[in-house]
């Protein structure tokens, strides 16, 4: 028999289950605030660097050292950590482990010592944003948010971040920069204490461990995660030579920042209202659009426009970049149970951080033959990846993805 209470028993759950995902959805909102409100001041690294007494060779190898350790070391890592079931601890550890080993750099080590610092800094923090990504997937996937409106909150931290470090700099001095980066880590680290552990967000999913063949078998995940790594990558021209481009034609610094933060502006509002314009349709499809924008982005810097070409470019970085990076995102949680998902952004980083160091490195030899062949190499990558990202009969993910949009319904 049913007890004549049932209802209000149902109301008190469904309240109960309403409050519970608004306060993760704060939490990890403060998380990605918390985690990218440091990023502004590794701009300021190299300057570190050359003031205690690093020359222009020694900077582009340590600049150059995360690269190549990301693509090593976050995949197994993350996958370890899954299937441990503690991505939300190994958060804390390793932005805590990131804060103390930045501060060793006090100590103004010599060459030898500089260059094992950066490693074993890189190890640990490249970690923190793949853990990050990964943690608000299994909260997406637990309470039905909507990851857009959590991501962005770290697009307005590095905002507040890019502006506030180049004041807290002109105060302290470059010298006091490790300890500036430390004590932003504590903040992340601190924050994530405060949130569920994984257990109670994969329980219901039967946690049988992050394992890496249990990713990869899924083919149409990894076509996802390749087409936006390949519109993703297919910005590096701009990333290395869009400034440079912008000075030879005489656009102002001060324009140029503009121009850059009108491209963040438009990032923020595409985290924010991008899952709500997708609807019920396959997240595949915000890739492909993605790439699509890429193209023509692409295609309009290659014939060197004017300023208001310039601001229609910038504008469509909202679609170009944050469409994939969100339709990624949205794949891996349509596709993605909650206990593989720190393996699948594992290997999504490996993918991402790949095919963006390829097309940087490649921009230089590229930027060589004009400025033309170069926008229009960029933009046959992002016709790859849009082409990689169209949707296949297959209805797992878009069924998936119908129920994800139902907010505060548990999966």
């Amino acid at each position: 028999m049913i007890p004549t209470s049932a209802p209000n028993t149902q109301n008190a759950v469904g309240g109960t289950a309403a409050h519970d995902a608004k306060r993760l959805s704060v939490g990890v909102s403060g998380l990605y605030l918390g985690l990218y409100i440091h990023y502004g001041f590794f701009a300021f690294l190299p300057l570190w660097l050359k003031a205690t007494g690093a020359g222009p060779e020694e900077i582009g190898i340590l600049m150059a050292i995360p690269l190549i350790l990301r693509l090593l070391t976050v995949a197994p890592f993350s996958a370890w950590v899954g299937r441990l079931g503690r991505v939300r601890d190994a958060i804390a550890f390793t932005a805590l482990g990131s804060a103390v080993v930045i501060l060793t750099l006090l100590g103004q080590p010599e060459h030898a010592g500089r260059i094992a610092i950066v490693v074993l800094f890189s190890i640990i923090w490249d970690q923190l944003p793949v853990l990050t990504d990964a943690y608000a997937v299994m909260a997406v996937r637990s309470r039905g948010l909507d990851f857009g409106r959590l991501r962005v909150f770290g697009s307005i931290a590095v905002v507040i971040s890019n502006a506030a470090a180049g004041w807290a700099i002109g105060v302290a001095g470059i010298k006091a920069l490790p300890i500036m980066i430390a004590a932003l880590l504590l903040i992340p680290a601190a924050i994530v204490l405060g949130l569920p552990r994984d257990r109670k967000l994969v329980a219901q999913e039967a946690a049988k461990g992050g394992r890496w063949r249990d990713v990869l078998r899924d083919r149409k995940l990894l076509r996802a995660m390749m087409a936006a790594s390949l519109v993703v990558g297919s910005h590096g021209v701009l990333t290395s030579f869009g400034a440079i481009q912008w000075t030879e034609r005489g656009i102002s610094t001060g324009a140029i920042g503009l121009l850059q933060a009108l491209a963040v502006s438009a990032e923020i509002l595409a985290f924010w209202f991008g899952a709500k314009l997708l609807g019920k349709r396959d997240p595949s499809l915000l890739i492909c659009l993605a790439g699509v924008a890429a193209i023509l982005r692409w295609a309009l810097m290659a014939a060197d426009p004017g300023m208001a070409v310039l601001i229609f470019s910038q504008i469509l970085n909202g679609i170009s970049a944050t469409g994939a990076i969100l339709g990624i995102m949205l794949v891996i949680a349509a596709r993605v149970p909650g206990d593989l998902s720190a393996a699948a952004q594992g290997v999504n980083a490996v993918l991402f951080g790949a095919v963006l160091a390829v097309s940087t490195a490649g921009s230089g030899m590229l930027w060589s033959y004009g400025l033309a062949p170069a926008y229009l190499a960029m933009a046959a990558l992002a016709a790859l990846g849009a082409v990689f990202a169209l949707p296949s009969r297959d209805r797992a993910t878009a069924h998936r993805a119908n129920r994800l949009s139902a907010t505060g319904t548990d999966l």
